[in-house]
């Protein structure tokens, strides 16, 4: 998940695998075991996705993906 995202085709790709992820962590989660440290790092992450569906939104916006410069 560390490599950079450049076209939109990309980017909505990423976004799909996250939410995958975070669904997984949370179907994961276990009523008698979780702990806060488990609430903390699923915090943690969606606050981390915002970010980068805030980054892509700007960059569809002011047309920054490389599949727009292609055109």
């Amino acid at each position: 998940m560390g490599r950079a995202v450049h076209s939109k085709k990309d980017q909505v790709v990423y976004l799909k695998d996250r939410i995958r992820l975070i669904a997984y962590m949370v179907q994961a989660l276990d009523g008698e075991t979780a702990q806060a440290e488990d609430l903390d790092k699923l915090l943690e992450m969606m606050n981390e996705f915002e970010i980068r569906i805030r980054r892509f939104r700007d960059d569809w916006k002011e047309n920054l993906t490389c599949d727009e410069h292609i055109k």
